[in-house]
């Protein structure tokens, strides 16, 4: 006991003499966090005891981890804009509960496209990089960070460039390995930019407000949009996402490209497809109430797959609902996250579902697929994950598509993911050792920093 509590009285008697300023500072922290933050009541739990418990340096990880107050102001210009590129006509196209997503904050449904699923990454490759090949006008990209496989991506870029073709790269991250080729590419003509100021964006270790959105679109004809499982969308919907990326990029550069788009007809497609942003800039959580809607409308299976498992209440009410509504929900874990702890805080979390009757898998590799498919009739690819926070504070986009032919290649490929894929039962978890228990309480503590 003494080895846990020598540093700790150590540290309080060493900033004693600061008593009083270090009061009025966690006063301060107590104030924001109570009467400003919108805080979840478990994270605002969570950071009023660090702040009570390790004085000043509570508030520091605080300010640097937990601050969210600046996103109002910040992201206010953004808001405005935003609803004028995403601005359009129609809100009561396609599918009834495509309605209801439209007003719940996601953009207009469009008919008319052909939507393609790649379930992993390397299956696109071929077409991908047909399509950046036959690019006439543009070539609009947007990743969180170079891709580590951009070998075959820089040279055609440069290429493409060198043709007057307009090419342009937006990133969130800056530096340290993850903008790789940046500087070949612009020395050729490809504009570039970061999501955020490029201060914050080489500096900033806060995992707030990341853009998390992945997208290509290629001459306002065809776009690809996903993390870990990808649609590849032509016609109407392709536009919806152009104009996704030009509003990132007034943000970003300060440019306006303008909301003329081409809107073209993807050949033989017929899905309707619907474009869903989130973000802290947006009135709401679009995409969490289309979560939301694709969970409670399922009527006999609901499979999802997600890179991690952090959800609130309200989204373990929706999936416990539609338990209860007769619908076999099962749910496609990594066994191995990018961090650790993620894994761990999954298997903890997805406990009470597993009590409520959720088939739970864990498949024993990596996974970021963001994905929810109902029925067989209506799925989601994106990259929001199915987490609370995540959704509120990151910027995340998908794309629903409202097909039988497409939610059904999904199901397939979900279905094929399960054979190598073990299912975790309840007793298991209550039967876990004590080491497993002490990796748990510290995953679920590293996650509000994740």
């Amino acid at each position: 006991m003494t080895y846990l509590t020598r540093p700790f009285f150590d540290f309080l008697f060493a900033v004693a003499p600061y008593g009083l300023p270090l009061l009025v500072i966690d006063l301060l922290a107590l104030y924001l966090m109570i009467f400003k933050e919108r805080f979840e009541p478990r994270t605002l739990i969570f950071w009023v005891a660090i702040v009570i418990v390790v004085p000043f340096l509570g508030f520091a990880l605080y300010m640097v981890f937990g601050n969210t107050l600046f996103a109002g102001r910040t992201f206010e210009r953004k808001s405005a804009d935003d609803r004028r590129f995403m601005d359009a006509d129609g809100h009561g196209e396609g599918p009834e509960d495509a309605k209801v997503m439209r007003s719940a904050g996601a953009d207009v449904c469009t008919g008319g496209n052909s939507v393609r699923l790649y379930w992993n990454r390397d299956w696109m490759e071929p077409d991908a990089l047909e399509d950046l090949e036959s690019a006439e006008r543009f070539i609009h990209l947007m990743f969180r960070r170079m891709p580590r496989d951009s070998d075959l991506l820089v040279p055609i870029l440069i290429r493409k460039a060198s043709e007057g073709i307009d090419v342009r790269l937006m990133t969130s991250s800056l530096g340290f390995g993850r903008t790789r080729g940046v500087r070949e590419l612009k020395r050729a003509g490809v504009r570039f930019c970061t999501f955020h100021n490029p201060l914050y964006s080489l500096l900033s270790v806060r995992p707030a407000y990341r853009n998390m959105r992945s997208l290509v679109v290629v001459d306002d004809r065809v776009a690809y949009q996903g993390r870990g499982a990808i649609s590849r969308v032509e016609g109407p919907a392709a536009a919806r996402l152009e104009l996704r990326f030009r509003a990132d990029w007034l943000h970003g550069s300060g440019e306006d490209m303008g909301t003329e788009v081409r809107v073209q007809h993807g050949e033989g497609g017929g899905e309707w497809a619907q474009v869903v942003s989130a973000g802290p800039d947006c009135d709401g959580s679009p995409m969490a109430s289309c979560y939301t809607e694709i969970v409670t409308g399922a009527r006999r299976i609901l499979r999802i797959s997600m890179p991690y498992l952090m959800p609130n209440d309200e989204i373990y009410s929706a999936i416990k609902l539609a338990v209860l509504s007769g619908v076999e929900v099962i749910m496609l874990l990594p066994r191995r996250g990018r961090h650790w702890y993620q894994s761990w805080n999954s298997l903890a979390a997805s406990n009470p579902l597993m009590m409520a009757g959720v088939r739970v898998y864990f498949a024993d590799k990596s996974l970021s697929k963001c994905t929810l498919s109902a029925d067989g009739r209506v799925c989601c690819i994106g990259s929001g994950n199915y987490c609370g926070r995540a959704l509120r504070n990151d910027f995340n986009t998908g794309v629903v598509v409202h097909s039988e032919d497409v939610a059904g290649a999904m199901d397939g490929c979900f279905d094929r993911e399960l054979e190598d894929a073990v299912e975790c039962l309840p007793e298991e978890y209550v039967r876990r050792s004590f080491a497993d228990r002490v990796r748990i309480v510290v995953a679920r503590f590293l996650m509000f920093l994740n």
